[in-house]
């Protein structure tokens, strides 16, 4: 685990909820890459992807993203768009298969 893991907290695993998820994603984002634009949207986008891949993978995602990463993805600033259905095989998938290896 990064240091920078440990600077932000995140949801007690039984206590992952889609909105703390989308909470904790947001200020993630936010931490790492600075203030973004606004997405009207990110509820939905953050709440689709905590049901796609379930509290533990969704985090497993973010954490990686976010810390193991520091926030960017294949030369580009991680944002909640990333978490989108169709970026899914580009995004998601891989990062989880990294979490996972660890």
């Amino acid at each position: 685990m990064s240091q920078a893991s440990l600077l932000s907290p995140s949801p007690e695993k039984d206590a992952i909820t889609r909105e703390s998820f989308t909470a904790h994603v947001l200020a993630e984002i936010t931490r790492v890459c600075g203030p973004q634009l606004p997405c009207f949207q990110s509820p939905q986008i953050l709440g689709g992807f905590y049901d796609r891949f379930g509290p533990e993978a969704a985090m497993a995602v973010c954490n990686q993203a976010l810390n193991e990463h520091g926030g960017m993805w294949r030369s580009a600033p991680v944002t909640v768009l990333r978490f989108q259905e169709g970026q899914d095989g580009f995004f998601a998938r891989p990062l989880l298969e990294e979490a996972r290896a660890e």
